[in-house]
């Protein structure tokens, strides 16, 4: 590893960002399986759009810490070891191309990210401040599209509702996770984490706020400090599988370009 390399693993602010850009990665990675097979042309094209959005707000991301830390942005995406990435394992649970699991990692996904990027827009570096900034107008986007389709689907027939609630329930035994702080051996004041029990009760309010208006439930907890996974490098299974095929390209040609 090299010493830049290090110097951002071990660095608390760059660790706030490097988890929501592994997020993005993943999470656009995995969406992007669905282009041309969304079930309708409106999702197909909305759900494409969401995929592209992601891959390039990591990007945007990684080349905020590539300047801070002189790294090459592709560098930070695809040359690190399985267990310092730090994306929640909810970005990488297999869809097994079920549009309902689709479309529900999205939706507690999008209530996550808008918030980490509200709280990274108040930062006082301007260059993070002004990237979150511009990323958090596209994630309010996405905010309303998914929840639109969550009220939709779940005040509509008994299939939509039972396929709908079907994902939430497999989904829900993730998202908890998705409030780990990242990193391995860093201060563990819940302050470091912007809030993090604070963020978790925003993302509870707002996305029990849209269950409301439906006949969908959702029961998540905030786990306890000392549970890890992702975010502390500790992967389940299927991130494996995910992570080959992402840096598939990458592996066999080293030199190529994000």
């Amino acid at each position: 590893m090299t010493n830049a390399m290090n110097n951002m693993l071990n660095d608390l602010e760059a660790l706030l960002v490097l988890k929501m850009a592994d997020d993005k990665l993943f999470l656009g990675h995995m969406q992007s399986d669905w282009t041309g097979l969304g079930p309708i042309l409106e999702e197909d094209i909305a759900s494409s759009s969401m995929a592209q959005d992601d891959l390039s707000h990591a990007l945007v991301l990684y080349e905020y810490l590539g300047n801070r830390f002189d790294l090459d942005p592709d560098v930070i995406a695809y040359e690190r070891k399985p267990n310092q990435y730090l994306c929640c394992d909810l970005a990488t649970v297999p869809d097994d191309f079920n549009w309902a699991t689709s479309l529900v990692r999205r939706w507690l996904f999008t209530h996550y990210a808008a918030p980490v990027l509200d709280r990274l827009a108040l930062f006082e570096d301007k260059e993070l401040a002004e990237r979150a900034h511009r990323l958090r107008a596209e994630e309010g986007l996405h905010v309303e599209y998914l929840d639109d389709w969550m009220r939709r689907l779940g005040s509509s027939s008994d299939e939509a509702r039972d396929r709908i609630q079907e994902a939430i329930d497999l989904l829900s035994t993730h998202a908890g996770m998705l409030f780990e702080i990242p990193g391995r051996d860093i201060d563990t004041d819940d302050s470091f984490c912007c809030g993090r029990s604070e963020l978790f009760e925003e993302w509870a309010r707002n996305t029990n706020g849209v269950l409301e208006q439906t006949e969908l439930k959702m029961q998540v907890q905030l786990p306890g400090m000392e549970i890890v996974g992702g975010r502390s490098g500790v992967h389940a299974d299927h991130f494996a599988a995910a992570h080959a095929e992402m840096g598939a390209v990458r592996s066999a040609d080293p030199g190529a370009a994000w």
